[in-house]
């Protein structure tokens, strides 16, 4: 008896089959049996897209890492899965999902500093820009800093017609 050897396109829908079954690890194990470059790419594209849809930080960052080459992740969605973390109010898994991103990493992390940033969140800020070049952090730190004495003088005012009105008031 024979057996017959899977084709690239069964091989993908196999590994997408197993990841939507929450079998990730087979998933991966499968997907490393593609050789076709196209059909690899959207076997890990959908393994990481399955396992961000559940809210798994490990599960992102395993895939992630365990992939044989980030250039297969490579896509709007991989470089904007941090921020979709950080606005579902996970913070530090939206750094650790950057940091396992490497190099392609530095985007998305400035992207969580700046979110945080429009929170007034300056440690969350420190945090994430931690894990980047130092003189990138320090001049990213600077804007940052130049733009808290305005945003606190915001943070007073509430715009009403277009003009600043003071909100000390509960009438305004």
């Amino acid at each position: 008896m024979t057996t017959q050897t899977m084709t690239d396109a069964q091989l993908k829908d196999q590994a997408i089959r197993q990841a939507l079954a929450g079998d990730i690890t087979q998933a991966r194990q499968t997907a490393h049996e593609i050789v076709d470059k196209r059909y690899l790419r959207e076997a890990w594209q959908m393994m990481l897209f399955i396992e961000s849809e559940r809210g798994n930080v490990q599960a992102v960052k395993d895939t992630i890492v365990s992939c044989p080459d980030p250039s297969l992740l490579a896509s709007h969605f991989y470089l904007e899965l941090p921020q979709v973390f950080v606005k579902a109010g996970d913070r530090s898994g939206a750094i650790e999902i950057a940091k396992a991103m490497g190099d392609a990493g530095v985007l998305p992390l400035i992207g969580i500093a700046a979110h945080l940033a429009e929170d007034g969140d300056i440690v969350g800020v420190r945090e994430a820009l931690s894990h980047i070049d130092e003189d990138l952090r320090a001049m990213i730190m600077r804007k940052v800093s130049a733009y808290q004495p305005k945003i606190q003088c915001l943070d007073g005012l509430n715009l009403v017609g277009g003009q600043a009105a003071e909100t000390n008031s509960l009438a305004a």
